[in-house]
């Protein structure tokens, strides 16, 4: 899949109901992993864990409506048609039980290589069992600098890559981060620069369930856009990841080819971010590519939000896939 333009998506194989109570707009449905459009070419399995409260023991992934020999003969199918099933990470499940954190002492260089082993087999295993090609890490600072998680993470993950590249398979790393979470002066994202030469996607996410508006000053124009202006939208799609390519604003420096804007949807899938208007993206990677730093591709949350319903319960039909499939067509 190397260098090839890809439409990425988060994907739950069960939809808990929606409580309308709580300000949805619409509603996810189920989507069979096997039905998953082809367009979709990076799939990020989400939501699928059950907690273990074994020391380095990585959230057991669960799948919920179909026996898991099933599951990764789906996965075998789609992964021969050229689509990627990543396993994703959450970091709220890393608040209380951790895979990548020690619970009862801080991880000394002395146990370093125990864990990468422990955690090392684990996630082999999901791999083996499921026929996973990969992982999406959504972790947040908080959760990466507990106990011995800057430690842990890096080592298990190169640790992972060199084993599959020595016997000539691959395995897919994509790091997810919200927007605000990768800008912070001097304290970028730590496990980026760990990584650096050995993950192969980064996920900007430009949407939110929380209330508080994000935005930021572009230095090129002198101005601070937010993430809800619509009037500026593509301004501030082009100078967010113009500002990763380059380093500049605040941002660290992320090769162009590797990065990957995250986007609601629908108007339903999150609180924030949803662009009205799929010219101000289109556009957007226009002037990217112009500028020499096209991205790798778009990512939507999620297959199921862009399968689902408004809430006058007219469907979207796929509304996402359908404005931006044109991406992934090679060049």
């Amino acid at each position: 899949m190397e260098h090839k333009p890809l439409l990425m998506g988060y994907w739950d194989n069960v939809v808990e109901p929606i409580d309308y109570t709580m300000g949805y707009k619409g509603m996810a449905v189920d989507v069979d992993l096997i039905d998953i459009p082809e367009e979709y070419n990076v799939i990020v399995a989400s939501h699928h864990f059950k907690d273990t409260n074994d020391m380095y023991e990585i959230p057991i992934f669960v799948v919920r409506n179909k026996p898991d020999g099933e599951f990764k003969k789906q996965a075998d199918h789609l992964t021969l048609k050229g689509q990627k099933v990543l396993y994703n990470l959450r970091g709220s499940y890393f608040d209380s039980y951790s895979w990548f954190c020690t619970k009862n002492y801080e991880l000394g260089q002395n146990y370093l290589e125990e864990a990468v082993e422990l955690v090392f087999n684990g996630i082999n295993n999901i791999v083996d069992t499921y026929g996973i090609s990969g992982i999406c890490l959504d972790l947040e600072r908080d959760i990466f600098d507990k106990k011995g998680n800057k430690l842990l993470i890096p080592a298990t993950l190169k640790r992972i890559k060199d084993v599959y590249k020595r016997e000539d398979k691959d395995f897919f790393i994509c790091i997810s981060s919200y927007f605000p979470d990768l800008c912070d002066d001097d304290k970028s994202l730590p496990y980026l620069a760990e990584l650096e030469g050995y993950y192969d996607l980064v996920c900007t996410k430009l949407y939110g369930g929380e209330q508080v508006i994000n935005g930021h000053k572009f230095n090129e124009i002198g101005d601070w856009i937010s993430e809800i202006d619509d009037k500026q939208k593509e301004d501030f799609l082009y100078y967010m990841f113009n500002s990763l390519a380059n380093g500049t604003n605040g941002f660290p420096k992320i090769p162009h080819d590797k990065l990957v804007m995250g986007l609601p949807a629908t108007e339903s899938a999150a609180r924030k971010g949803y662009v009205k208007d799929p010219s101000a993206v289109l556009n957007a990677l226009e002037r990217l590519k112009q500028s020499g730093t096209p991205i790798r591709g778009l990512s939507a949350y999620s297959i199921n939000w862009d399968a689902g319903e408004d809430k006058n319960f007219q469907p979207y039909s796929y509304e996402f896939m359908n404005r931006y499939k044109g991406i992934i067509t090679p060049v």
